[in-house]
């Protein structure tokens, strides 16, 4: 455990050098800023890769694809067949996402079923296997440290009837509007006490101890952001001094009055690979079992990385 921790912290003062996130390199913060924005002024966001017969991307597009990544932090895909999970997981890997997070709801597979569930089914409690709104949040944003996702995918087998678009928005695109405007408060934001997740507690059970973490931090593997947030008033605890308070409100305010926001509605047989950005779901409706909605979706500790992809230890088994 010892020789871990002390990897990982390298591995950090290695990011911390030259990294772009911290306040104190005004350097690399202006070199990628003017990269990344130029790059969203010059790709559509709404691009939809095709994948092959094999439902892979291929080779040729890699370059397009690295593009798209540090434009807006995900890839569009569309299959002209339903894929399995398996196929799922296998195009996932193209992107250098091996590490799978298993949640409660999870398949033994770890991928998660999204579906509406009875109300006997325990899962019934949480709001992704009912077809209420999902609010502005990042995916696992009450996971430990040592297990905070930093990319995602869905998949849709069946789309509803009406309604249960996503809506996305690029973590580092609210790190370049929130420091641009008050880097303070982006410090504010990086404060390993500000967010504080309550254990989650079942028949006198912990499902789930308490955490505490940053909004903001970097990943030591990857060097990249990461954001953990959720706009859901229940089972968080901001931290309540002034400074966080104006940060958390500033993020509120970009969130709700900014045209960054992309609206996305997956159809049958399309996908997303993405960092774990900032998104939400629109509240839906479906007609008997037969329309019902069904997205597949994983979770991963690593962040997209084309070139892990690439590496002999990556290869499939």
């Amino acid at each position: 455990m010892n020789a871990t921790i002390d990897h990982m912290t390298a591995a950090l003062n290695d990011c911390e050098e030259n990294s772009p996130f911290l306040l104190e390199n005004e350097g690399a913060y202006q070199a990628w800023r003017l990269r990344k924005l130029k790059l969203r002024e010059q790709l559509p966001a709404s691009r939809v890769f095709e994948l092959d017969h094999e439902h892979r991307l291929p080779q040729s597009l890699l370059p397009q694809l690295r593009l798209q990544v540090s434009a807006f932090n995900f890839v569009l895909f569309q299959s002209e067949s339903e894929i399995s999970k398996s196929e799922f997981l296998r195009l996932n890997r193209q992107f250098g996402l091996f590490r799978l997070d298993s949640n409660l709801g999870a398949d033994v597979d770890k991928v998660t079923s999204l579906r509406v569930v009875s109300d006997s089914d325990e899962r019934a409690q949480y709001i992704p296997y009912t077809n209420r709104a999902l609010n502005w949040h990042t995916d696992g944003y009450y996971n430990p440290h040592g297990r905070r996702i930093g990319a995602f995918a869905l998949y849709c087998v069946n789309q509803a009837e009406r309604g249960g678009g996503n809506y996305l928005f690029d973590h580092e695109l609210m790190y370049i509007l929130i420091r641009d405007q008050a880097p303070d408060l982006l410090a504010a934001l990086m404060d390993d006490d500000l967010m504080r997740i309550p254990p989650n507690i079942q028949n006198g059970r912990v499902i789930r101890a308490q955490e505490s973490g940053p909004v903001f931090s970097i990943q030591s593997d990857s060097c990249g952001l990461n954001m953990r947030y959720t706009s859901r008033p229940r089972n968080i605890v901001w931290k309540s001094d002034k400074r966080s308070e104006r940060a958390l409100n500033l993020v509120r305010e970009i969130l709700m009055d900014s045209d960054a926001v992309i609206d996305l509605r997956l159809q049958n047989n399309q996908g997303i690979v993405c960092n774990n950005l900032l998104h939400g779901r629109q509240a839906f409706h479906d007609q008997g079992e037969q329309s019902s909605r069904l997205i597949y979706r994983a979770r991963y500790y690593d962040a997209i990385d084309f070139d892990r992809a690439q590496e002999p230890q990556a290869a499939e088994v």
